[in-house]
């Protein structure tokens, strides 16, 4: 996604067995990492690492590789991940030369995580751009996150509005889906253009969602 300086360079494998005891897996998760080949802290973005200042919520960002046998993603042994690591992180799952992005938006409360909602990217082809100029560790997460979601934070939006607005918006598109389903499916003229005329009105309230 970004090309990272030297300095966060850290790639530390884990053997598996000794990353189901660090977080506690049962069986659920393990089985969830049936196809996970290996696993590798790749880069450490820190204040120290890279001279970008912490905010409550993103003190770190931690770059991890995950290669895998099939396409299937981990997603409970990813949250189990989540859940035990105090940082935010940017996964990246590899399978048959393509990469497929995951990321969360994370809190922290009292020394406790609450993952507010996790996002996937479709499995693409490697791209990398250039870090943003900024002075916050908090700017690049939401570009990390913005990258993976295909929205951008509002000005001042926090972690928890922005989740809310991703969730409104996936709740809208799917009514908005409906709805055009009742219509071509409507055979009373009346009725089809009253639906169309709602449908309109959603897609309306949907940009404003979505900008």
């Amino acid at each position: 996604m970004f090309n990272y300086s030297e300095q966060t360079f850290v790639n530390l494998k884990f053997k598996m067995l000794d990353l189901f005891r660090t977080i506690k897996a049962d069986k659920e998760i393990k089985t969830s990492a049936k196809n996970v080949i290996d696993v590798m802290l790749s880069n450490t973005l820190s204040p120290e690492r890279t001279k970008l200042d912490a905010s409550d919520n993103v003190k770190e960002i931690y770059v991890m590789d995950m290669h895998l046998n099939t396409s299937e993603v981990p997603i409970n042994f990813i949250e189990a991940l989540n859940k035990f690591i105090n940082f935010q992180i940017l996964f990246r799952l590899h399978f048959n030369y393509e990469i497929k992005y995951v990321i969360s938006l994370k809190v922290f409360q009292e020394e406790k995580i609450k993952v507010l909602k996790t996002f996937e990217s479709e499995w693409q082809g490697p791209f990398k751009q250039e870090l943003p100029l900024t002075t916050k560790l908090e700017k690049v997460y939401k570009l990390m996150v913005t990258n993976v979601a295909g929205y951008s934070f509002r000005q001042e939006e926090i972690f928890e509005q922005y989740a809310d607005r991703m969730t409104a918006i996936k709740k809208q598109k799917a009514e908005i889906e409906k709805l055009i389903k009742m219509r071509d499916a409507e055979r009373q003229p009346n009725k089809k253009i009253e639906l169309n005329d709602k449908v309109k009105e959603m897609k309306k309230d949907l940009q404003r969602m979505e900008s």
